[in-house]
């Protein structure tokens, strides 16, 4: 019989960690490894500095400070760190792809039409450097130019600091113009800024359209207006995270930076559900658009619907979303499959091309390709594992 190994979870626990454990429980099950895992009682965080001198075999930790860093080298024990707060990581490291999620909340920004652009984040932390990165790159390759406010971080801190930060978020929001995109460091992030929008009279999403990252369901589905985030593929960063736990215990080498994870995709909900354009007939055809997605619309069908020209509806994209009608169609639509893909790996690819407007499964493999170098199963397969 083999022997059972104690892990610690040396995380703040909250909605998208649990899924990053189901990933951990996952691995453990597909590996038969007799694992037991200890966390904090009562205040459901545990951190490494709680664990010097803790008899057990393994660890899965935040590392968010140099305290913390310095602590975790110092250590015995196999360790993964599962932050990417820190620039370099004293321990080996599996951490979400940072510059991607900074990317794809630009894109689904610069979707809409916004002309305007603002990054709320954190100070001296790397995750947040990454993601601001992401973002102002495809802003600045879009044309346009971003604004930033970046507050200090709250890890290990008390008291009221949060309050003078919101007062002074809620100044600088009063100050962007608008209509503008923002994007948030993280969800918690960008919940403080649709309330401080309230407070200074700004109408989200019409004046300021809000997205954040981390999809935590208690933020987004119950801040008013619904919160847009950009999901996190938290389930295999647990399983991966779990993986490198296990080569650890075994004697086996483990680089400090796996490849990091890719991000999902951005879900949308009522923060960023609107059109920053000015002319009524192209709001008209977005609107059009997008309603009817999962169909197989044509571009006639929109210019008929708008009572505009193909000519006209073409130089308008081109304009306001620098894109043509065509593109925009064929990028919301493969965003959506790679969601569907993600969402339900029961779901057969034909029926997801059938969901999302394409002819049929070899249409929207084809495009897939094309645009992601992989066959829709081959994304959904690096999805899971």
């Amino acid at each position: 019989m083999k022997r059972i190994r104690e892990i610690a979870l040396a995380f703040p626990r909250g909605a998208h960690q649990e899924v990053f454990i189901e990933g951990v429980l996952r691995y453990a099950r597909d590996q038969e490894c007799d694992w037991s895992y200890i966390t904090a009682p009562e205040s459901l965080s545990l951190s490494v500095l709680d664990l010097v001198g803790w008899p057990g075999d393994g660890i899965l930790a935040a590392i968010n400070t140099a305290q913390e860093a310095a602590c975790a080298a110092s250590l015995s024990i196999p360790l993964v760190n599962i932050s990417s707060a820190l620039q370099r990581s004293p321990v080996p490291r599996s951490i979400v792809d940072n510059h991607a999620i900074g990317s794809l909340a630009a894109d689904h920004l610069v979707g809409k039409g916004f002309q305007a652009y603002a990054f709320y984040g954190l100070s001296d932390v790397q995750y947040s450097k990454d993601r601001q990165a992401g973002f102002e790159e495809r802003i600045t390759a879009a044309g346009y130019r971003c604004v930033e406010f970046l507050s200090k971080p709250t890890f290990g801190l008390g008291g009221n600091q949060w309050l003078m930060q919101y007062r002074v978020l809620a100044e600088w929001l009063a100050t962007l113009p608008t209509p503008c995109g923002l994007f948030a460091v993280s969800d918690y992030r960008a919940r403080q800024a649709i309330d401080a929008c309230r407070q200074v009279g700004l109408q989200v999403p019409e004046q300021i359209a809000v997205i954040g990252v981390d999809n935590e369901q208690i933020i987004c589905e119950h801040s008013a207006p619904t919160l847009s985030s950009v999901a996190r593929n938290d389930q295999l960063e647990g399983y991966r995270a779990a993986a490198m736990l296990d080569r650890l215990l075994n004697g086996k080498k483990v680089s400090l930076e796996e490849a990091p994870i890719p991000p999902l995709q951005v879900v949308e909900r009522e923060s960023t559900a609107t059109f920053a354009v000015s002319d009524s007939r192209l709001r008209d055809a977005l609107a059009f658009l997008h309603q009817h997605i999962e169909k197989p619309i044509t571009i006639d069908q929109i210019t008929e619907h708008a009572g505009v020209s193909r000519r006209w509806l073409e130089y308008a994209f081109r304009d306001v979303l620098g894109e043509t009608p065509y593109q925009y169609l064929r990028r919301q639509r493969l965003a959506m499959a790679r969601r569907l893909l993600a969402e339900d790996p029961a779901v057969k690819v034909y029926s997801i091309a059938q969901q999302t407007g394409f002819s049929s499964a070899k249409q929207l493999a084809i495009a897939f390709q094309q645009d992601f170098g992989m066959s829709p199963r081959e994304y959904r397969k690096s999805t899971l594992s």
